[in-house]
């Protein structure tokens, strides 16, 4: 009750771990229940892979609920097959307790060919998905969402239409599950209509109960994959793209 009381507060519960060996196994899980890592090689100790090195060598790693590959830019190094060795992808396997998977500009073309090397320790536990600016064409994304089996909520962020990528898209490219997708949608900066489209056909439609847009290029096909689930919508009264102050927040 007293280390439940202090789950945000980081410098009470390192305290709490010297106390004695209970207080330690009570509060250790709250301190590293998200780990960031930076793909960005300038942050020295807190870039890729250090922190995951570290972790592995203190057997902490199972102890991660949220892990988040942080990226700067579009053309900056976001998470790919090439940061990973042998070596480094048993430390990255060894995250087995994940539940929200976050990456930012991550490249997805590379992984998809081998994805169960990659990702396959997050597919019984990742329940939410968060992907800013991913790389690859609309089938390829929706192939790594619908990698995680038991994915409940996702939020795309600078998900723009790139003649390049689509360019590359492969229509026999068909998801390996179909994940429930019950939970929350939050989209902002969204063009790549043919992921809409994609994401509604190959998993059978969408079952959103909470939605949260801004910026996105086919708000009326969304509300009406949703229409017989949707409790619950956040529209920007600014959006030029579908936002009005009668939608601000709109319960159902």
């Amino acid at each position: 009750m007293v280390i439940g009381r202090l789950i945000y507060d980081t410098c009470s519960l390192r305290a709490c771990t010297l106390t004695c060996r209970s207080w330690y196994n009570a509060a250790v899980p709250h301190l590293h229940h998200t780990l960031t890592i930076e793909t960005f090689p300038r942050f020295g100790d807190s870039a890729w892979p250090h922190p995951l090195r570290q972790m592995h060598r203190l057997g902490l790693l199972p102890l991660v609920k949220k892990f988040w590959t942080r990226g700067y830019d579009y053309s900056s190094t976001g998470l790919s097959p090439k940061l990973f060795s042998d070596r480094i992808l048993r430390h990255f396997s060894a995250l087995s307790g994940v539940q929200e998977l976050e990456m930012d500009y991550p490249d997805i073309p590379n992984f998809v060919p081998r994805i169960r090397r990659y990702f396959n320790h997050f597919l019984p536990t990742v329940q939410s998905l968060v992907l800013r600016g991913p790389k690859g064409s609309p089938r390829q994304i929706i192939y790594f969402i619908g990698f995680f089996q038991h994915l409940q909520n996702l939020r795309l962020v600078n998900t723009w239409a790139n003649p390049q990528d689509e360019s590359m898209d492969d229509s026999t490219l068909i998801p390996l599950f179909v994940p429930p997708l019950r939970g929350w949608l939050s989209a902002t900066s969204f063009t790549k209509l043919g992921l809409l489209n994609d994401m509604i056909n190959l998993f059978g439609g969408i079952r959103f109960r909470y939605m949260n847009l801004l910026n996105v290029d086919g708000l009326r096909i969304l509300l009406g994959a949703c229409v017989g689930t949707l409790e619950y919508l956040i529209l920007d009264p600014t959006d030029p793209w579908g936002g009005s102050p009668s939608w601000e927040a709109c319960e159902f």
